[in-house]
């Protein structure tokens, strides 16, 4: 019991005192400007723009709060989440400002520059402070980012190691794809579900994707978050060998007399550096030397922070993908032969998926205000008789057919293809109404876990309102879930007998739209995500010139080479 307390005081103090070499060697760095002093007008600005989610006294209650996840942060507790100050640090007014301007992507937080002036903004910040009395009287520091390691794929490998060695995976899942076996049991502060980072969708992370916006979210800690600071994760003043000793002895049942002698030592040598942090805390002068230690026990944590932050930089791409318009839409690829399975690699020669972006359908109960599948993607091949389509998705949890807690109703995970039953003629042809049709019909692909081989075909005209066809095609089907994705493979015929079928036409433009459903996230019936109309097409057959025009080429000019040949010959004798 006494090693179990000791353990836990020792890492409480260490989040508390992050960066201290840089906090006593150091000057404060620059916290940007400083918001002006609250007034009426923030006030009443505040009310019209935030009190609707944040609660007019700050203490994110609002009206819509119930509806979404992650809540809205409440002022009143001091605890925030995107900061450039240490861990147990206040935000710097610049912080704040910089949340407000470009909002927390992947919530309901929008962004407000270009909405809002740039004083409006400040008046906000000054308005947000007045909610915590500890703005006051906070001093606050700022992460020190003059160590950075550059990126390089040797600090993205050892980057790589420490994901694995320092219990990332356990959230965050094996590829980062926020599929860790703890993923579906995190809560926040306020005891709410609590999603880890898709570090793939770096587009969707809060306070940024630059690598020293992620050295500081490991170093600092997200505030009331399941995310910790990362020196918690580190022995102060022990070597990795070390840590790793002390921590193999403390998952010991029973320790030998030996044993019980070499874990007091290495307390006793961590102890000395929460001894000299502790002084420092109660205001006290520390020696050189005692500076000089910590400055070097405090390197191999910066060190591993910046390789760990160059290999989560390196999981995502830059920039939300563009959505699947224009000369992005998805353009299925004629193939000779037998078109490819589930796992074949000509698949990677597309290579860039067509992208389709996903939101919440909040227009008919029930409604989902906090959809966890943000997008799908899609690749497709055809030949003479048959189109094969490869569609992917990310989903935290794998989730078989289940009782909701909540509702009660049975839940799983599934995905919904749509077209339209006719086909318009043109651009400016209406269509169906995006949500499962109306008066128009639309003409469905449906797939559920529960049977990974399988789609059922559907008509449907209206959201509550499709129906199982009578008669379903011959369509090969292949569904596999995997580190934190979905794939699933579906081949069909381009015309079946059937006239409720969609007919697949080589460069005719056939609107295609997507529902989403994950399970673990409640999601049943119009609960759901879902996208608005895009575009793919069979892109024209190639055609058979191209295999005449090489050689015919190649004749004439081997033709004009021997007569230019000739030429030049004659020419010889008659100088002669």
């Amino acid at each position: 019991m006494n090693r179990l307390f000791a353990k836990k005081s020792f890492i409480i103090h260490i989040a508390s005192f992050l960066l201290l070499p840089a906090i006593i060697t150091c000057p404060l760095f620059a916290q940007g400007k400083s918001a002006p002093a609250a007034s009426e007008a923030g006030n009443l600005l505040y009310i019209d723009k935030c009190g609707h989610c944040h609660g007019i006294e700050g203490a994110g209650d609002g009206d819509a709060a119930e509806n979404l996840l992650p809540r809205p942060r409440d002022f009143t507790s001091g605890l925030y989440k995107i900061r450039s100050t240490e861990s147990g640090n206040l935000p710097t007014d610049q912080d704040l400002f910089e949340v407000i301007s470009n909002g927390m992507p992947g919530s309901s937080m929008p962004a407000w520059k270009g909405l809002l002036s740039e004083d409006e903004r400040w008046s906000l910040v000054a308005q947000i402070k007045t909610y915590f009395d500890g703005f006051e009287e906070a001093s606050r520091r700022v992460i020190d980012l003059s160590g950075k390691i550059p990126y390089s794929e040797e600090s993205v490998a050892k980057g790589k190691t420490f994901y694995a060695e320092l219990g990332c995976v356990e959230c965050h899942g094996v590829l980062g794809r926020g599929d860790g076996t703890s993923a579906p049991d995190l809560t926040d502060e306020s005891g709410f579900r609590s999603w880890p980072a898709n570090m793939e969708h770096s587009w969707n992370f809060r306070g940024g994707s630059a690598t020293e916006e992620i050295f500081k979210r490991f170093i600092g800690g997200i505030a009331g978050s399941p995310m910790p600071a990362f020196v918690s994760s580190f022995r102060l003043g022990l070597t990795d060998a070390e840590s790793a000793r002390i921590i193999a002895l403390e998952d010991q049942d029973e320790m030998t007399e030996e044993e019980e002698a070499e874990y007091t030592q290495l307390e006793e040598k961590a102890y000395e550096y929460e001894d000299i942090m502790l002084r420092i805390e109660e205001g006290e002068e520390i020696t050189h030397e005692e500076q000089n230690k910590l400055d070097e026990a405090m390197k191999p944590i910066f060190e591993k922070s910046w390789h760990l932050a160059n290999y989560v930089k390196s999981l995502g791409r830059e920039g939300r993908p563009p959505a699947a318009v224009g000369d992005k839409v998805l353009r299925s690829q004629y193939f000779v032969g037998d078109l490819p399975g589930l796992n074949d690699a000509a698949w990677s020669e597309i290579k860039e998926a067509s992208y389709f972006p996903l939101v919440g359908q909040v227009v008919i109960e029930p409604r989902q205000f906090n959809p966890s599948i943000d997008s799908v993607t899609a690749k497709s091949y055809y030949n003479d008789n048959e189109a094969a389509f490869l569609f992917e998705w990310d989903d935290r949890t794998k989730t078989l057919p289940q009782a909701d807690d909540e509702t009660g109703e049975t839940v799983e995970d599934a995905i919904a293809i749509q077209f339209p039953v006719k086909v318009p003629k043109s651009p400016s042809d209406p269509k169906p109404y995006f949500i499962w049709g109306g008066r128009r019909p639309v003409y469905l692909w449906h797939w559920k876990v529960s049977e990974p081989n399988k789609i059922t075909e559907m008509n449907a005209k209206g959201i509550d309102k499709a129906t199982v066809q009578a008669s379903q095609s011959q369509m090969q089907v292949e569904g596999v879930y995997e580190d934190g994705r979905y794939r699933l493979w579906v081949k069909r015929a381009l015309k079946t007998d059937d006239r409720n079928d969609l007919k697949f036409e080589p460069e005719t433009f056939i609107p295609i739209a997507f529902s989403a459903w994950d399970g673990a996230n409640g999601d049943v019936k119009t609960k759901r995500a879902i996208s608005t109309w895009y575009s793919f097409v069979l892109d024209p057959v190639p055609s058979n010139k191209r295999f005449v025009y090489p050689p015919v080429v190649a004749l004439i000019s081997a033709g004009l080479l021997f007569g230019l040949r000739k030429s030049v010959r004659n020419r010889e004798k008659l100088n002669q």
